[in-house]
């Protein structure tokens, strides 16, 4: 039996720290690129925004480029409503599906809007949801569990706020860094 529980609190717990870390974030931060050929959000076509490297989910290069905040927590927010659309809507979805916030305050609300969606979806999963497979949309995960998928998004949520926390830190020092 999977301890919902635990998993819950620990996405509470998760949420609950980086939202304390966006707390005063301004764009000229959140779209910061301190190393060059980085990705981020970009101005698209009609006003929209698009994000480098399909959000993650295109061809990833060899090295990996450095991300912004901008990207990261777009990646944050695409991941939650790309799972959720799959698993708990049937459906696929693809960039063109999701409109990408053009500021801090507005990528704020995506992933507060994002998480909230997913973490009410999650604590309303009956027990027996826990250990079921996740099915065709999944393509070769498909055989997984619900928590393994559960698990999956809580990883990309903490590793990708962790690093926002990073980014954070580095632009608060940021004149002090010394060329090589």
């Amino acid at each position: 039996m999977t301890d919902s529980v635990a998993i819950l609190r620990t996405y509470d717990e998760a949420w609950n720290r980086l939202r304390g870390r966006l707390d005063g974030l301004e764009d000229h931060e959140f779209f910061w690129e301190p190393v060059p050929d980085g990705w981020s959000l970009r101005p698209g076509p009609g006003g929209t925004w698009t994000i480098d490297g399909e959000g993650g989910g295109g061809p990833t290069p060899d090295p990996v480029p450095f991300t912004t905040i901008a990207w990261r927590l777009a990646h944050v927010g695409l991941t939650l409503v790309d799972f959720r659309e799959r698993y708990f809507a049937d459906r696929v979805i693809d960039l063109d599906d999701v409109t990408l916030p053009g500021s801090a305050q507005a990528s704020i609300t995506f992933v507060t809007e994002a998480y909230s969606q997913w973490r009410d979806d999650i604590d309303a999963l009956p027990p027996e949801a826990w250990t079921s497979t996740i099915g065709e949309h999944f393509g070769p995960y498909q055989d997984d569990s619900t928590t393994d998928l559960v698990l999956h998004v809580l990883d990309e949520f903490v590793h990708h706020s962790a690093e926002v926390g990073v980014l954070r830190d580095l632009y608060l020092y940021r004149h002090a860094f010394k060329a090589d």
